[in-house]
């Protein structure tokens, strides 16, 4: 089982991933459903020390 590192504190089976979507109703965030149906929800900070969703998007959709 291959885990690949999103976050400090959250790394994820890409192999388990249901879907990926971006939640723009309060703030920029990524949703991850996982196919058990538990979600991860990351705050984009961008920026050079913040999270950059936009990476660990491409992370998980590149083949």
């Amino acid at each position: 089982m291959a885990l690949t590192r999103l976050t400090h504190n959250l790394s994820v089976n890409k192999d388990h991933v249901a879907s990926v979507h971006w939640d723009d109703t309060y703030s920029k965030r990524l949703v991850i459903t996982m196919m058990d149906g538990t979600q991860h929800s990351i705050k984009h900070d961008g920026g050079m020390y913040g999270t950059d969703c936009y990476a660990i998007e491409r992370k998980l959709v590149d083949a």
